[in-house]
Formats: C-alpha cells, sequence, structure tokens
C-alpha cells in the first residue's frame, strides 16, 4: 500500500491555495473537507483530529480562497463572491479525482463550507459520491434569529443581568460590526445548553496547534486571523441571501446531515426541516447528542465511524 502526507500549494482558477493530503493507502475514497467561517481553516490540526480517517480516506484538507496559508492581500477583491468558491470546489475535485484516478470524492462541509458544498454538488454532481452537511447553514438570518432569542431567553431563566443587558445592547441580528457578532457568538457558546468550558478549551487547543504545527508558520498564524476578518466582510451581505428551503430542493447525490443537538450557530430545527423536503437518491440525518456546532471535533470518534459507514454504503 503507498502512503501519502503531502503539504502541497496548488493554483486553483488562478490563485495558489494549499492543500494537505494524508492516507496510509492512496487506493482509498478520497474525502475533501471544506472548512467553516469563512475563514476558518485548519490544515494545522488534520494530523491531531482526524488521523484514524487516514485507514479509510485519502483525507485532504483546503485553505481555501483568502484563508490560513491561503490568504493574500493580491486576490482580487472581486473574486469573493460564492460563485467563485464553488468554481473553485470544482476545479479542485476534478484534480485530485484525475490525480488519484476516481469517478468521484466525498464532501464534507462544515458551516460556511456547507454552503458552498451544497450548491457545488447541486451544479456538478458528476463529480461527487456523497455529500457530508456538519452544522448545515440552511438559513442565516432566521438561525441567527432563533439562536439570539434562545440566548436571551436562557439568560434571563440565568438571572444574568449583565448578559441581558449587553444582548439588549446589541440587538438581534444580522449585527453590523465584528464587535457585536464576537460578542454575541460569546454569549451564544455561553448559553447554547453546551459545556461552555469544554467550548473554550476547544479553541484553546486550537490555537495551541496552530502555532506548534510544522504546517503552519507564524506568519501563516497572522494570514489566519487576517483571513477570518477579510473574507467575513466581504461575503458576509451574500451569505445572509441564502435560503436553501426555497433555493435547493432537490439534489442527484446521497445526503447527510450531520447535527450537533445543541448547535445554536446552524440550529438543528431549521436542518431538520431541510431535511424533510430536500429529495435525493438517499438521505439520512445523524445527530451527535452531546455536541454542538463543532460536532467534528468535539466528538471525533462518533465522526469517523459516521464517515466510515457512508464511505461502506457508498463507495
Amino acid at each position: 500500500m503507498k502512503t501519502i502526507n503531502s503539504l502541497e500549494e496548488v493554483k486553483i482558477n488562478g490563485i495558489k491555495q494549499w492543500i494537505y493530503i494524508r492516507s496510509k493507502n492512496i487506493s482509498n475514497p478520497i474525502i475533501l473537507f471544506l472548512h467553516g467561517g469563512p475563514g476558518v481553516s485548519h490544515i494545522y490540526c488534520i494530523k491531531k483530529y482526524f488521523e484514524d480517517l487516514e485507514d479509510h480516506f485519502v483525507v485532504v484538507d483546503w485553505d481555501q480562497r483568502g484563508s490560513g496559508k491561503s490568504y493574500s492581500e493580491k486576490i482580487p477583491k472581486e473574486t469573493y463572491n460564492i460563485n467563485q468558491y464553488i468554481e473553485d470546489v470544482r476545479v479542485l475535485a476534478e484534480l485530485l479525482a484525475t490525480r488519484f484516478n476516481k469517478d468521484k470524492i466525498f464532501l464534507a462541509c462544515h458551516s460556511w463550507g456547507s454552503i458552498i458544498g451544497l450548491l457545488a454538488v447541486h451544479k456538478y454532481p458528476h463529480l461527487f459520491q456523497c455529500y457530508i452537511g456538519i452544522g448545515q447553514v440552511v438559513n442565516i438570518v432566521e438561525g441567527d434569529s432563533e439562536a439570539f432569542n434562545h440566548v436571551l431567553e436562557q439568560a434571563k431563566l440565568k438571572n444574568d443581568d449583565l448578559a441581558c443587558k449587553m444582548l439588549q445592547k446589541i440587538g438581534p441580528p444580522p449585527h453590523d460590526s465584528l464587535y457585536k457578532s464576537v460578542m454575541f457568538r460569546i454569549f451564544l457558546h455561553k448559553y447554547a445548553d453546551v459545556n461552555f468550558k469544554e467550548t473554550l478549551l476547544l479553541w484553546k487547543d486550537f490555537f495551541i496547534e496552530m502555532l506548534f504545527s510544522k504546517e503552519y508558520s507564524l506568519m501563516d498564524s497572522v494570514k489566519w486571523l487576517k483571513g477570518i476578518n477579510y473574507s467575513g466582510k466581504r461575503m458576509k451581505k451574500e451569505m445572509l441571501s441564502i435560503n436553501f428551503i426555497e433555493q435547493i430542493k432537490k439534489v442527484k447525490v446521497p445526503v447527510y446531515f450531520l447535527a450537533g443537538r445543541f448547535d445554536y450557530i446552524t440550529p438543528s430545527s431549521l436542518v431538520e426541516e431541510y431535511y424533510k423536503i430536500i429529495e435525493s437518491p438517499y438521505k439520512k440525518m445523524i445527530y451527535f447528542e452531546n455536541a454542538a456546532h463543532n460536532l467534528h471535533f468535539e466528538d471525533t470518534d462518533k465522526f469517523i465511524q459516521v464517515c466510515c459507514d457512508i464511505a461502506k454504503r457508498h463507495a
């Protein structure tokens, strides 16, 4: 069996971008990860969290256009749009399939990645074996509104006067500043019925992995922060226009929605609603009972097992 462990710069639609490919057998099916954000890339921690996937897949992690190692101030501003990201997904999927002699690949998409991933699957179904939506975006405006009401209600129940005052001052989403968005996310994590300390420890671990990763330099860490800020600002308005219940009602590939029971960033109630109406050759919704939005990091063992089960059924 031939293995691979390769950090590579590739040109995708004229822009240099980075991918990290790992597998203990290059004959395995390919699984391409589309990270969240925009900008929250994670090449730096793929080894720690998803190493066991390498027994079953060719695991490909990608710092998308303007994210992490792929961030550059030279990237044209006008290319920060959803259609461009969809075309980047297409080109990378074609590149990987050709390189590893596959007809199709598996696509695993988290949060923001589930926007461009589902749109790519809908537009180019011939490229994909299966779609896995993790913390699936359905309707950001409606989801954020539901989350805000939940957080405010929980703060009132716990008599957290400071939180109530801050939330009322911030006001309901969409928020027009980074400060308001960050403050809302802090309260959301605190009152989303999941262990707040574990969430903080997870993010602490991300930053430690980033700082000591062989794949990320100190400059890459700076670029990671810049990418989140810049791509978030450029993409926010277009992201708020997404309403998959109206926009995509049918796809031609099997669909899996993986939902954290305590996810209020992409509320599972909306994912349930969408799951009921979307048509596909095969579909399944899988709950992670003790996880929230970052379920693939919060319950990695279950996530890896789910991916392996999906491969057995569809590879």
